[in-house]
C-alpha cells in the first residue's frame, strides 16, 4: 500500500506493510485514534496522512481502524481477536536509512540495536554506536518511552543516549551544547561519560559505569 504525502518542502512516498506475525492481535492503549472504515486502504490512507502515525491495526470483520505512533517492536499487544491485521509504515523516498522507523511528527528516523556490553565501551567511557539517540526535548523523551515500553522483557538494562562532558560543558556528538536534561537525584555523578535512561525510574538519566546497556541508534537529517 503506497501513498504520496505532500508537505510544504517536498513530496514523500510512504508505504504500509502487513506484518502477518501479528495477525489477530491489536492494541487500543495510547492510540492516536479509532475509526470505522469499509476498506483497509481507507485506514491506511488515514495513517499515512497523519504525521504521528507509524502503524495501524485494521479488523477485516468489523472495519475497525486503530492508528498508533508506535512500531510495536518492544511493546506487547494487549488484546487478541479474529480479523485483526497489523501494518507498519515506511518512508520510501530516501529520508531514512533502510529499516529505520520514521516518526514524522518529530522528523525522526531511528532503529533499535542490540545491547552494548561494558567491554566495548571506549576509553573515553562513551557508549559506542553509529549514532546514539539525541534526547533534546520532552516530546522526544516521551516518544522513546512509548516505543520501548516493554523492552525490559528482552533487555533488562537502561538505554544508552548521547551526551559527553568536555571542557566543563555537556555536548551532543556533533559538538553542540546540551540544554535539555532529565537527571535523576544525585546525578550527574560523573563516574563516567556514559549517559543512560533508566526505564524503572521513569526514564530519568544517570551516569553509568561499564554495565550492559541497550543502544537506541538514530539517523536524522534536518529538513530545509
Amino acid at each position: 500500500m503506497f501513498i504520496a504525502v505532500i508537505s510544504e518542502s517536498r513530496t514523500r512516498l510512504i508505504s504500509a506493510h502487513l506484518k502477518p506475525e501479528y495477525d489477530n492481535l491489536y492494541e487500543v492503549e495510547n492510540a492516536i485514534g479509532t475509526y470505522l472504515n469499509k476498506f483497509v486502504r481507507e485506514c491506511g490512507v488515514m495513517c499515512l496522512s497523519n504525521k504521528r502515525c507509524v502503524s495501524f491495526f485494521y479488523n477485516n470483520l468489523t472495519g475497525m481502524c486503530i492508528l498508533h505512533s508506535n512500531p510495536f517492536t518492544y511493546t506487547v499487544m494487549s488484546f487478541s481477536e479474529k480479523g485483526w491485521k497489523f501494518y507498519l509504515s515506511q518512508e520510501r523516498a530516501g529520508r531514512c536509512l533502510v529499516n529505520f522507523f520514521y516518526y514524522r511528527e518529530l522528523d525522526l528516523c531511528y532503529e533499535f540495536k542490540p545491547p552494548i556490553r561494558g567491554s566495548v565501551i571506549d576509553t573515553g567511557f562513551v557508549c559506542p554506536g553509529t549514532e546514539l539517540m539525541r534526547i533534546d526535548s520532552n516530546e522526544r523523551h516521551e516518544h522513546i518511552k512509548l516505543v520501548t515500553a516493554d523492552i525490559g522483557k528482552v533487555y533488562p538494562d537502561g538505554i544508552c543516549i548521547q551526551g559527553k562532558k568536555t571542557q566543563g560543558k555537556w555536548a551532543y556528538n556533533d559538538g553542540s551544547t546540551m540544554e535539555y536534561f532529565r537527571w535523576l537525584p544525585n546525578e550527574p555523578s560523573e563516574k563516567s561519560n556514559v549517559i543512560r535512561m533508566v526505564r524503572i525510574k521513569n526514564y530519568g538519566w544517570e551516569h553509568t559505569r561499564n554495565w550492559p546497556t541497550f543502544s537506541l541508534e538514530y539517523f536524522i537529517r534536518m529538513t530545509s
